[in-house]
């Protein structure tokens, strides 16, 4: 598992919006930014889910009830700083993200798999596809990038 680290104003900084936003479309089921490769996968069934674009943003169709996972990897030689948001909120601690938050260290082309909001070291909450009034993000009452 990548390191879980505070911004360092040299570091690399990618938020997987941010890292969507840059993509050319159409999309594949996964999306090549020139400092990381993001992947959403479906863990009920295994499959990478493919990625849409409209208005200028990015999105994934999930099926309800099931789990998914954020896979992303490095693709640089070096390490780098992912500050990463699902529904506009930092996966890490649940508050709106921000370019100068916590985020994982990547090592050199290291790929790893995100599977929920972190609740501390050990346990994560599963991301789940669910519909907007069960979404994370409205029941803490910050529904406004909810996509």
């Amino acid at each position: 598992m990548p390191r879980l680290a505070a911004l360092h104003p040299t570091a690399a900084r990618v938020t997987s919006l941010a890292l969507l936003g840059a993509l050319l479309a159409p999309l594949p089921a996964r999306a090549l930014g020139t400092l990381a490769e993001l992947s959403v996968v479906d863990r009920s069934t295994g499959q990478t889910l493919p990625l849409y674009t409209h208005a200028g943003r990015t999105y994934v169709a999930g099926q309800p009830g099931h789990r998914y996972a954020l896979t992303v990897r490095n693709r640089r030689g070096e390490r780098l700083l992912a500050v990463m948001s699902v529904d506009g909120l930092n996966v890490l601690d649940g508050q709106p993200a921000a370019w100068g938050q916590t985020g994982y260290v990547f090592g050199p082309w290291q790929r790893y798999a995100v599977s929920g909001w972190r609740k501390s070291d050990a346990e994560v909450a599963a991301f789940e596809f669910t519909a907007l009034p069960d979404s994370y993000a409205a029941r803490t009452g910050r529904p406004a990038n909810v996509g």
